[in-house]
């Protein structure tokens, strides 16, 4: 099995700049080093990331799609590529259908880094076009908290550890009453609305851009909780993904 490192020192491509990326990159890629891999990457820039990842993945097929038309001069043939936008579905079909018809192995998201459209073209290619164990990969979603960026919002973080006795005692009889009561409608519903009330504000998140699409990914993570019959939502379905990893600007996601 090969054993090289991945060094993007000689490509032209940022992740040069971030070698914690490469880390992460590796802990994912190693078991797939040897195999065939389809590998889709939005946003390409000049295409240096492409060439390395076919450099990387020896046996692979590298497709990438951006606004600007790419050209990469590529003797290997292994390289494609598209000009597009990532929430174009129908573009994203076409791409799935002509590169991975069975799926991808992986597809990295390094384009607009807007929320909205990184929503878009996630679950269009994760729920379509990504293999079962397949590994997707949203990168720079700190984007979120730059007031200069599209859809960013400065973060303004004042913590507030202090212990509240008095609504904490408040949730403690709602938890009481909510056992007690059970199901019924009326009374379960207004006492959800008390417990809302009380521990609003409590604990604080930036939901702004692609900060907050990724934290709409961790409730998909905790599915299996949301919907469980005793105590959740029903009707009951797991999470769509095996494991999710965030990192510094990175968010790794394994397709269950």
């Amino acid at each position: 099995m090969q054993t090289k490192k991945l060094d993007a020192a000689a490509y032209d491509t940022d992740k040069a700049d971030h070698p914690h990326y490469l880390r992460n990159y590796e802990e994912y890629f190693r078991p797939l080093v040897d195999q065939p891999v389809r590998l889709l990457e939005l946003g390409i820039y000049k295409g240096g990331s492409l060439r390395l990842w076919r450099d990387y993945f020896q046996k692979g097929l590298i497709v990438g799609l951006d606004r600007q038309a790419i050209k990469i001069e590529d003797p290997s043939g292994r390289i494609r590529t598209y000009e597009g936008t990532q929430q174009d579905t129908n573009l994203l079909d076409r791409i799935g259908h002509e590169n991975a018809p069975e799926g991808f192995d992986v597809i990295i998201d390094d384009c607009s880094h807007v929320g909205e459209l990184t929503r878009i073209s996630f679950w269009h290619l994760f729920d379509r076009h990504l293999k079962p164990g397949g590994l997707y990969v949203i990168e720079d979603w700190g984007t979120g908290y730059w007031r200069r960026w599209f859809d960013g919002v400065s973060y303004d973080y004042r913590p507030d550890i202090r212990f509240r006795p008095v609504p904490f005692k408040l949730t403690s009889a709602i938890s009481r009453l909510q056992k007690k009561t059970g199901r019924v409608p009326l009374v379960s519903g207004l006492l959800e609305m008390s417990k809302r009330a009380i521990n609003r504000g409590r604990f604080y998140s930036h939901d702004y851009g692609l900060v907050g699409f990724v934290k709409e990914l961790v409730d998909e993570c905790g599915m299996a909780d949301i919907t469980r019959a005793d105590r959740g939502r029903p009707p009951y379905r797991p999470s769509k993904f095996r494991e999710m990893k965030i990192a510094a600007s990175q968010v790794f996601i394994v397709k269950g």
